[in-house]
């Protein structure tokens, strides 16, 4: 039914999704799967605090609401903070779910001055008070997960040094520590891969498309692989084909 060429995250997810809805499905690779990009993310799985940032910023910029209006502005507001929200309900699945895969990670903010103006943070002038709301902030970070993450908390400098030796003490005036989320990319790739064949997909890789088959309208109907191991070639054919 379904044949998918490239076995990084994105195919090896439509192939378990395929595979899950009864699908005959086929998933291929050239090389070994998440070699490619699904490989190269910062690991993070991040909620999105600077989406949240960005679309505070947004609403709070009164030339917006002249050149979009205020239906639009708010509009965007909500359409922002909404898909952070659902960052944050992916990444509590995420989690929760595959706990051999992922950990919290402390992320570290230091500040040197209670006020930050060169530049002000996101070049927004008004938050050129980040440092006095800081806790306030990651604090409603923290609320749009449920408080399903560690809290985050604040530290004085003398406590800085001990957890985070690489920073200067001297001129912090605190340092505001948030989580996020951290999996091994690739892991969590093969895992995908692996469920997809659990559920019935067939997942091969060192396995390439060479050549796409095409009925008389030019719809693709398949690919002509080739078995890098062996060298040996053939067709597969399906109803529907994914490149990723």
């Amino acid at each position: 039914d379904v044949l998918i060429v490239g076995g990084g995250a994105t195919g090896a997810g439509i192939a378990l999704d395929a595979a899950h809805r009864g699908l005959t499905t086929a998933c291929i690779e050239r090389g070994d799967f998440a070699s490619e990009t699904s490989s190269r993310s910062t690991k993070l799985i991040w909620a999105g605090l600077k989406y949240m940032g960005t679309a505070v910023a947004s609403l709070l910029t009164p030339q917006n609401y002249w050149d979009k209006g205020v239906v639009e502005t708010v509009s965007d507001f909500w359409g922002e903070l909404k898909m952070v929200y659902h960052c944050h309900v992916e990444r509590h699945y995420m989690t929760t779910k595959n706990q051999h895969l992922c950990h919290w990670i402390p992320i570290a903010v230091p500040f040197n001055s209670w006020f930050m103006t060169n530049p002000a943070p996101m070049n927004f002038s008004l938050y050129a008070c980040f440092p006095l709301v800081a806790p306030l902030v990651f604090k409603a970070y923290d609320a749009l997960s449920g408080f399903s993450c560690p809290p985050s908390y604040i530290m004085r400098p003398s406590a800085v040094t001990e957890y985070f030796p690489q920073l200067k003490a001297d001129a912090l005036k605190y340092c505001a520590v948030f989580y996020e989320a951290q999996h091994n990319d690739s892991r969590t790739n093969l895992a995908i891969a692996l469920t997809a064949a659990q559920k019935g997909a067939h997942i091969c890789n060192y396995v390439a498309a060479t050549e796409l088959l095409q009925d008389e309208d030019g719809r693709v109907t398949g690919a002509v692989v080739v078995d890098r191991m062996t060298q040996e070639s053939f067709p597969i054919r399906a109803k529907k084909s994914n490149f990723c």
